[in-house]
């Protein structure tokens, strides 16, 4: 009767742990975390992770009122899955902004096809032709931005530009080699650095996106 007792007890703690791993797996399968989403007129958007550099009215047409957990997608107009208290901003078609840390981020429509590099045309970028190329920084010199860009005034001296981003290399990794001379295109989030005209110190800019090597010039 012990010997049957002991087989019983076994048999059940074997179970108890089958049934634990199941529930451990059905909750792994729950935790998947969506990107940053917002419903608006019947319309999830997606965070793109650009600022749009040329909304610079504050005037906002509405504000997120509810929100779900981050591993939902948000159901209802007006909710998102990061919070309330946003202002929102439509934009032009597939788009909207939402204003986070006092800053325009643009939204893209979940279901808008691909638009070309992924890099919307209302975030900052400009023409530059690299002066100087260090290691790990480049010199440019702006030659063209788009008169929609407030800072196009302020671009009257070289610009400093960090490297990271940058979408040139050299066996494997990110390189400055042979860039001197090369024209390339900066998209960045819009906020600069050091615009004095008076200060010999270069522009900088504060988060560089990408930095693109223009065809046609050794660039790819």
């Amino acid at each position: 009767m012990k010997r049957f007792l002991l087989l019983i007890l076994a048999m059940s703690m074997a179970f108890s742990v089958a049934c634990t791993k199941v529930g451990t797996n059905e909750e792994e399968k729950t935790e998947q975390i969506y990107p940053p989403m917002v419903k608006v007129a019947g319309v999830v958007y997606v965070d793109t992770g650009y600022e749009n550099a040329m909304a610079t009215c504050g005037t906002a047409d509405g504000e997120i009122k509810t929100a779900v957990d981050g591993r939902e997608m948000p159901a209802n107009d007006d909710e998102s899955n990061f919070g309330t208290g946003y202002d929102y901003q439509f934009w032009e078609k597939g788009y909207m902004n939402v204003r986070l840390n006092n800053r325009w981020i643009l939204f893209k429509d979940l279901n808008l096809k691909n638009d070309g590099d992924g890099i919307p045309a209302w975030v900052a970028h400009f023409t530059a032709r690299v002066i100087k190329a260090e290691e790990d920084s480049l010199l440019v010199e702006v030659t063209d931005v788009d008169d929609g860009f407030y800072f196009k005034k302020q671009m009257t001296k070289p610009v400093s530009l960090s490297i990271e981003n940058l979408d040139h290399g050299k066996d494997g990794f990110v390189s400055t080699d042979g860039l001197e001379g090369k024209t390339v295109e900066v998209y960045f989030g819009g906020e600069i650095k050091n615009a004095e005209p008076e200060s010999s110190v270069p522009i900088r800019l504060e988060t560089i996106y990408k930095i693109h090597v223009k065809e046609g010039n050794g660039g790819k």
